[in-house]
Formats: C-alpha cells, structure tokens, sequence
C-alpha cells in the first residue's frame, strides 16, 4: 500500500529547462559579439552539455560546486576558441544566475496535485547544492509541503544510490516499499527508485518514453493521484 510520495525538483516540479531557456536568452545577447558565428540554439544546447557535465563533477566531489559554474562558461564558449578568466567566466554566470532565478516558475500542475495529496507525508530528494535546491522551493512558495527535504549536496550522496532514497524513507517514517518516488529522468529518477525498492513513477511531460514495465509513465502530476489510488 503506497503511504508516501517523494518528488524531484528540476523538471518534475520546477520548469527547470524553461528557466534556463530564458536566462541564456538574456545572456547570449550581451555576448554574441564574441561569438558570432554560433546561433542561439548551438549555445542553448552545449549549455545544458556543459551543465549536466560539471555538475556530475560537482556531485562527484571533484570539484566546487563555485568552480563547476566558472568551469561550465569557460568551456561553452571554449567551442567557439574563446578563452575566459575566471573572473571574466564568473561575471558571465553572475548575470545568468539573476535571470534564471528569476525565471524560478512551477508546472501548472504541481499546485493542484500537492494539495491534492496534502494527506500524504511528502517528501523531496533532489541533485543538487543544497542552498539553491531549498531556495527553489522556498521562492516558489512549496517548501511547507514537504516533511523531508534531502539534498545531494548536503549528504554526500547522489542518485541513484539507494541510500539517499531510504534517509528520506527513514524522516517520513516509512518502508522504501510504501513510497512512491516522481521524476522526470528514466534511469536516475524512476528506475533508481524502482531499483531500491520503491514505486518508481516517470513524469515524461514531452510524451518521448512509450513503455517501461518496470514503472510507471505519466504525463502530468494529475496522473498522480490515479496511481496512487488504484
């Protein structure tokens, strides 16, 4: 009997690639001079290459997680042979950083499925540092939905490691085998939660992943509570 849920942040809750979208729409504006060759799409794209690379490092512990944001600018614009100080990358990603917090925004769905499952224990386990992750929810005006918050960052752990899945079980007071866990990524989210034990749910809101038996596929947290139910 499911008795819990635990939820992702970034592009399960956050519109997370949106508010990415729009800061480096600002930014590539102040720097296209410098790099006139590319297009818009080729920098939005090695970006989020860029990003999801040096973060891995980050949650690694090969680096800072100050150093994955200089590292991450220096080697977009590396691709079209622009070297950057550190103080020059770090400038460009300050100007990122306001835009995308600003742009911090929910899905349309996820007020609605929280309050629906408001007699649930929630619970977050999120990639990520630790003050950031915990600002997205606290801007966004969710944090007091959830009775536990793990972050990667704070704990030394990562997932798929089925050991940042149980703290969360352990602060909700429930077995692995009564939670379900909602991501938007298949292998690290929905099948490292099914892996541990748990109920793994994907949230493919671009309708790309058609079948996968070992969990299950939905395409809007209104799905959710059906789920659930049965």
């Amino acid at each position: 009997m499911i008795k819990g849920i635990i939820f992702d942040i970034d592009g399960t809750l956050l519109n997370h690639e949106q508010a990415i979208k729009r800061a480096l729409e600002n930014i590539y504006s102040l720097v296209k001079s410098k790099i006139p060759q590319s297009t818009f799409d080729e920098f939005f794209l090695i970006w989020k290459t860029k990003t999801d690379q040096y973060m891995n490092e980050y949650l690694d512990g090969n680096i800072t997680f100050e150093q994955q944001r200089i590292l991450r600018v220096q080697s977009v614009f590396n691709k079209w042979d622009q070297t950057l100080s550190s103080d020059q990358a770090m400038e460009i990603f300050t100007q990122y950083l306001i835009k995308y917090e600003e742009n911090w925004i929910l899905y349309e769905d996820v007020l609605p499925c929280l309050t629906m499952l408001e007699k649930f224990p929630l619970g977050i386990v999120s990639d990520g540092e630790g003050f950031q992750q915990r600002q997205k929810l606290a801007v966004t005006n969710i944090e007091s939905f959830f009775r536990s918050i793990i972050i990667s960052g704070e704990v030394g752990l990562r997932k798929p490691n089925p050991n940042l899945f149980k703290k969360c079980a352990n602060e909700l007071n429930l077995s692995l085998e009564e939670l379900v866990y909602v991501g938007d990524q298949l292998e690290i989210d929905a099948l490292g939660a099914f892996n541990s034990g748990m109920h793994g749910v994907l949230i493919d809101r671009t309708g790309q992943v058609f079948e996968e038996n070992k969990i299950r596929i939905i395409t809007n947290l209104n799905q959710l509570l059906r789920f659930i139910e049965k």
